[in-house]
């Protein structure tokens, strides 16, 4: 894979299919439950129970909301462009706006390991590291050993360092 300046990139794929099925369970199978129960069985038990789980997705969908980065933009010689991702009309987590290529340090490969306890794969996240107060900017989310690859060629193509560190799954 060659890496050519400008370089679009587009990170919000993983948050929108999380979200949309989070989505999908609220509303094709809770709310269609809830007005079930109160127009069809006529059960309110049934239909709180289900308006209980319905806030508790709710909780859970803020909080992919707000810890899941999800962004796209585009890279050229002198400055980086992000738009945050959206999901009908919902805006993702992430960095917005026109960053100078100045404002960042390195090019950095966070190669995640895959979980113990659950299920998972491992994986790698290449970040433009920014500094003096400018966001790190995710670009790329790729399967082991893929990522080093592209981030020393992004890294090549944008004359910054590279780095590369152990991160958190």
């Amino acid at each position: 894979m060659t890496v050519t300046l400008p370089y679009e990139f587009d990170t919000s794929g993983i948050v929108k299919v999380i979200l949309r099925g989070v989505l999908g369970l609220l509303f094709v199978v809770v709310v269609p439950g809830i007005i079930y129960s109160l127009l069809i069985s006529h059960r309110t038990a049934a239909a709180i129970q289900l308006l209980l789980v319905a806030a508790i997705i709710t909780y859970f969908a803020r909080l992919f909301l707000r810890n899941l980065v999800g962004s796209r933009g585009t890279i050229t010689a002198d400055a980086v462009v992000v738009q945050p991702g959206r999901l009908y009309g919902i805006q993702l987590a992430g960095p917005a706006g026109r960053f100078p290529m100045q404002q960042f340090a390195a090019v950095r490969v966070e190669r995640i390991s895959a979980p113990m306890s659950v299920q998972g794969r491992a994986h790698e996240r290449i970040c433009l590291v920014g500094k003096d107060g400018t966001p790190d900017i995710l670009i790329a989310r790729t399967a082991l050993d893929t990522g080093r690859t592209l981030g020393e060629k992004i890294a090549r193509v944008l004359n910054l360092p590279y780095e590369e560190r152990l991160a958190p799954y």
